[in-house]
């Protein structure tokens, strides 16, 4: 007898999708708080909970356990109420973006090409694959250490890479056609927006599947002691 909507499935999915937004938001480490990378840890973990919690709770269904049942159905009432807090969470996190995203960009700029190896590579990758420029826009790399060194922008910036192809670029106007004029705050925004969304939406829609299973949890302990009580 099934006690529910194989759980097993349920944990794999909050895996895979933890997984794979923990590792795009590797990228952004340097533009968002540890609040937005703990998120999907916590789902990964949770994950991997009912994926051993199921095997548990089919275990109890198989052999007929009363006691085993009911400890799987505490066990996924327990879980639900994490992934529910995952799921508000993310969401309250969601109407958060803007607040820090667009400071934490402007600060590390400042750090770009230094010491910071981290800023240096995120910079490049999210200019590179956003096709984008600076915080608000190009103009922006011209408060920096980097843009007034080279008297330009980084070369990620530019439409066809090519080495110090983003150099001399606030001095020769000419020059402006070869980059990306756009910044990268608002398709950067949008990105991780949607990345929250779908976390939210997947903690909460799996933890509401999960309820399904505790109802048949619970139906199938108390048709076990009927069961034990007639014996």
């Amino acid at each position: 007898m099934l006690v529910s909507p194989p759980p097993q499935l349920s944990g794999c999915t909050l895996i895979i999708v933890g997984a794979v937004i923990e590792a795009h938001y590797s990228l952004y480490l340097d533009f968002i708080s540890h609040s937005y990378i703990s998120a999907p840890s916590i789902l990964i973990a949770v994950g991997v909970l009912i994926f051993v919690v199921g095997f548990f709770g089919c275990c109890g269904a198989i052999k007929e356990n009363h006691c085993m049942v009911v400890t799987f159905a505490v066990l996924l009432g327990m879980i639900f109420v994490v992934q529910l807090g995952v799921g508000i969470t993310s969401y309250i996190l969601s109407s958060d973006v803007e607040n820090f995203l667009e400071d934490n960009m402007f600060k590390s700029m400042r750090n770009y090409n230094t010491s910071r190896a981290g800023v240096y590579r995120t910079w490049n990758v999210v200019q590179h694959e956003h096709a984008c420029c600076g915080t608000k826009n190009y103009e922006d790399w011209k408060s920096t250490y980097y843009g007034e060194s080279v008297n330009g922008v980084p070369d990620a910036c530019c439409k066809e890479f090519t080495t110090d192809c983003g150099r001399n670029v606030f001095q020769d106007d000419t020059k402006l056609e070869q980059i990306n004029q756009g910044g990268c705050f608002d398709k950067l925004k949008g990105d991780i927006k949607d990345n929250i969304t779908v976390l939210g939406g997947v903690a909460i829609g799996i933890g509401c599947v999960q309820l399904i299973g505790i109802a048949f949890s619970c139906c199938l302990a108390k048709s076990l002691k009927r069961q034990y009580e007639t014996v």
